[in-house]
């Protein structure tokens, strides 16, 4: 056989594929991604879990990591450990100084507990939310960190807990000053180091020349990168938007906008520094961590790897691309697999039950799931399409004073359907989504679609009560009015809580007309003789159900 010339097309063809087989048949075969859903990372929270069952922190925020870690692996809010940290929440805010006899700065209790009750129940939770939003800032350092009462420095690390609680606090419907946000944003820039990553206690030379920082560690680059991409949000300097696994938005294919999207509030522009400044100090510090990667931080790993998943993950919001397998995350299960204790924790410099909480999610891809829920572009649009939307991507809001509508998700027919099969599963999980029901166009099928909404408010199961409380609030029907006074009624707080909420947008009463935030049943009389006189002065004739 003739040999093959060493510039021949053949050999520049053939020769890269039979070395690509040969390599192919040497290499071991590839091990398989993992995600939060493998059955072996499931495996591994599960056993953490149950260890934690056992488990307390007499430290405010370690309470809160505890009752988060479950929630966000799937218990319900009414789960002991959940229950036990709202508890600890709402005696604190009462009490505030109690934190300073923690073992722990106050700002890591103070902004991991504003991150737990709006991670948890952000509308049943909104009031406690606000108390903390205040002392929160209230704690803000002038040049915009949180740190140490008795250090001029600020604190990158106590930084980045309240920086994400204002975040969502933002996201939930309370009023963030742009100027803490901006002071914020601003210590981050001048604290960053030459290299692109962030000190443990910033050194600020007060302008944007970038200084030598002290201390620089991974865990303290992801909690300084990740607090400047919430900040980036927030000052919507960069876009956050949650994405698939395709890298596509986050939005299911079966739903289309239809017509012009409503108003939308502007977030405010920066003032004390330049855009550019921001988008290249996120530049840098990516590119720290492609040179310094690692899982690992020195006596605090747990605390790092919960810090490393959140800002993985707003990065991948901004840059609209989501991997459902990406390399960090098959390590850090490689490496949580192999440390886990055969009781099912973690141990660290932080204490096991808070370095455990911190390794469920980080496991859990905690920060994912959480803009999944709440980013703010997902609700920008009027949608038409299936049901069952994820909680809170297009939850009613007033915007300037306007009322912002995401509707609807399915047609009353639909619903109708799955009331009277009364399949209880698929019940609970539509009354715990935010999906929405469009009302039949024909006057005629329209008012009968209504009246079969009205029987059920009077009977059913309580899902069932919930959700034709919810779809004729989101109507917007004067008609509507008398039986959502009616539902005003029900033993069920919830289904009085979502009933008033209907009443609220109907009436455009954002504030309500008599029903606290957190109802007792004591206060639905007064309400209900309030939203009444209300209709009455529309509809001197109204008649009311009894």
């Amino acid at each position: 056989m003739p040999a093959i010339a060493p510039n021949s097309p053949v050999r520049r063809f053939f020769v890269p594929i039979l070395l690509a087989l040969a390599l192919s048949v040497c290499m071991p075969s590839q091990i398989l991604a993992v995600t939060p859903d493998s059955p072996e990372v499931k495996q591994m929270v599960e056993r953490a879990l149950s260890w934690l069952e056992t488990q307390t922190d007499d430290r405010l925020g370690g309470q809160c990591l505890i009752g988060l870690a479950f929630y966000k692996a799937g218990r319900k809010a009414d789960h002991p450990k959940v229950v036990a940290a709202q508890k600890a929440c709402l005696a604190t805010i009462n009490n505030v100084s109690s934190l300073e006899s923690q073992s722990a700065p106050p700002n890591y209790s103070l902004g991991l507990a504003l991150v737990f009750l709006l991670e948890t129940d952000p509308e049943k939770n909104k009031s406690a939310a606000a108390q903390y939003v205040q002392e929160i800032l209230r704690r803000q350092q002038r040049w915009g960190s949180w740190g140490y009462a008795d250090n001029p420095h600020g604190d990158t690390s106590q930084t980045q807990y309240p920086a994400l609680g204002l975040w969502l606090a933002k996201n939930n419907g309370i009023d963030i000053p742009a100027e803490a946000v901006e002071r914020i944003c601003g210590w981050l820039l001048r604290t960053q180091d030459l290299s692109g990553a962030w000190g443990y206690q910033g050194e600020d030379p007060g302008n944007y020349q970038r200084v030598v920082q002290n201390e620089i560690r991974p865990a303290l680059a992801a909690a300084g990168l990740g607090s400047l991409y919430i900040c980036s949000d927030m000052l919507g300097v960069s876009d956050i938007k949650a994405v698939n696994e395709k890298g596509q938005d986050s939005l299911p294919s079966a739903l289309k906008p239809v017509g012009q999207p409503p108003e939308t509030k502007k977030r405010p522009a920066v003032r004390s520094f330049d855009v550019k400044q921001v988008k290249q100090a996120i530049t840098d510090g990516n590119y720290w961590f492609t040179k310094n990667f690692t899982l690992e931080s020195e006596q605090h790993t747990h605390y790092y790897l919960y810090g490393f998943e959140r800002y993985q993950s707003f990065r991948e919001a901004v840059e609209r691309q989501s991997n459902p397998n990406p390399a960090w995350y098959d390590q850090m299960v490689a490496q949580l697999k192999k440390t886990q204790s055969s009781e099912g924790s973690w141990s660290s410099a932080d204490g096991n039950a808070v370095a455990t909480s911190f390794s469920v999610l980080a496991l859990s891809r905690s920060a994912k799931k959480t803009l999944a829920k709440v980013s703010p572009t997902l609700g920008d649009g009027v949608l038409l399409g299936g049901m069952g939307l994820p909680k809170n991507t297009s939850d009613l809001q007033e915007r300037d004073g306007k009322v912002v509508e995401t509707l609807l998700a399915g047609t009353i027919d639909e619903l109708m359907t799955t009331i009277e099969k009364g399949n209880k599963p698929e019940l609970e999980r539509l009354a715990e989504s935010s999906a929405r029901w469009k009302l039949d166009p024909d006057v005629t099928r329209r008012s009968g679609e209504i009246a079969r909404l009205r029987a059920v408010v009077a009977k059913g199961s309580y899902e069932s009560r919930l959700l034709a409380v919810r779809a004729l609030g989101r109507a917007r029907e004067l008609d509507n009015v008398p039986v959502l006074i009616y539902a005003l009624s029900d033993p069920d707080m919830r289904i009085v809580r979502e009933a008033d909420k209907g009443l609220r947008f109907i009436s455009r009463k954002f504030d309500g007309v008599g029903l606290p935030e957190e109802p007792k049943p004591t206060d639905a009389p007064n309400a209900i003789a309030a939203w009444k006189a209300w209709y009455q002065a529309l509809r001197p004739s109204a008649e009311f159900l009894d």
